[in-house]
């Protein structure tokens, strides 16, 4: 891919979203239903998201200063979240309703979309995306599990358990994508044989697969993209995209350049904090009695308003 990386990074939001349009057109068509998103959902984190974080992974091996920007984006995400709960504090909100603006203001899909993208704005380079895999995943993925959990059981405010709160974070560990990750952290310190039948034949499967993550990614989110009684929570919805997908990411560019982040880490960070919420966010909302509706909602909100703020936000900050 050639050119700047502004133009080079419209581009690339601009063949995301028109993948998604696309998506949302067949859904309109009866080609595809919104119950299909569930099973494009699976086939991204139990396969292709895997195989393309294991390729990414397993060419480089990964020092200690790797898991600094992950710390930074975990810090910009409680921040996120401090802002969320202080502005339910003002709107005067229910505890389910809280519970569910914090999460979708702190978690992002920086691993379901974030990946995607960065994949396609930095032209597969496989060091990029192997320090993008580490923040996702140690950055939201293991905090979301952990953290988001625990906020969603406190403002749900149903009975729990300590299996309630452990049995989610042991699930991510137990995960494909924590799988893929801890594989190709060991194949890259330990390698692989070299001209070898097998290994380049498999390598091969894993480069077919993970090629199919964008598509995979872009049709879950556009077989699903609607809005429910959107009138009704309009100021929340404001609200909430406005930590999530401004105050989140200029945290982050602002975070990167007080640690002195070398380019390519700042870039990432910020790319990856400017993703919208997580949809993970609505589905733990309605597991421990958030309001979940409000959370979907949110979800969807913030995917349509990122198309105009990830490209706002990365010229913002460099």
């Amino acid at each position: 891919m050639h050119g700047s990386f502004d133009q080079i990074l419209a581009q690339s939001i601009f063949v995301l979203v028109t993948m998604i349009l696309m998506g949302t057109l067949l859904r309109r068509m009866g080609v595809v239903k919104y119950e299909h998103s569930t099973f494009f959902a699976k086939i991204v984190t139990e396969i292709t998201l895997p195989a393309l974080i294991f390729l990414a992974v397993s060419q480089h091996p990964i020092s200690m200063k790797q898991l600094i920007p992950p710390a930074a984006l975990i810090f910009t995400e409680i921040i996120s979240g401090a802002a969320a709960w202080g502005t339910a504090k003002l709107l005067k909100l229910s505890r389910p309703q809280t519970g569910a603006l914090i999460l979708a203001s702190m978690f992002g899909s920086s691993a379901f979309l974030g990946y995607a993208v960065i994949k396609d704005l930095f032209a597969d380079n496989t060091r990029i995306l192997a320090e993008a895999a580490i923040i996702s995943e140690l950055g939201v993925g293991l905090l979301i599990f952990t953290l988001g959990v625990g906020i969603a059981i406190h403002f749900g405010g149903g009975k729990s358990t300590m299996k309630d709160i452990t049995g989610p974070a042991l699930n991510f560990f137990r995960s494909h994508i924590f799988i893929a990750l801890a594989a190709g952290i060991t194949v890259s310190f330990t390698g692989l044989p070299q001209n070898n039948i097998i290994v380049d034949s498999a390598g091969k499967l894993l480069h077919h697969v993970a090629n199919a993550n964008t598509l995979m990614v872009t049709m879950t989110i556009g077989s699903m993209l609607r809005f429910h009684e959107l009138r009704k929570v309009i100021l929340i919805v404001m609200m909430g995209c406005i930590i999530k997908l401004i105050l989140q990411p200029l945290a982050a560019g602002m975070t990167a350049d007080l640690l002195h982040f070398p380019e390519t880490y700042r870039k990432v960070i910020v790319i990856e904090a400017s993703m919208p919420s997580a949809a993970l966010s609505a589905v733990f909302a309605k597991r421990y009695n958030c309001d979940a509706e409000l959370a979907s909602i949110l979800v969807f909100a913030t995917f349509i308003s990122s198309i105009f703020t990830i490209i706002s936000i990365t010229l913002m900050v460099g």
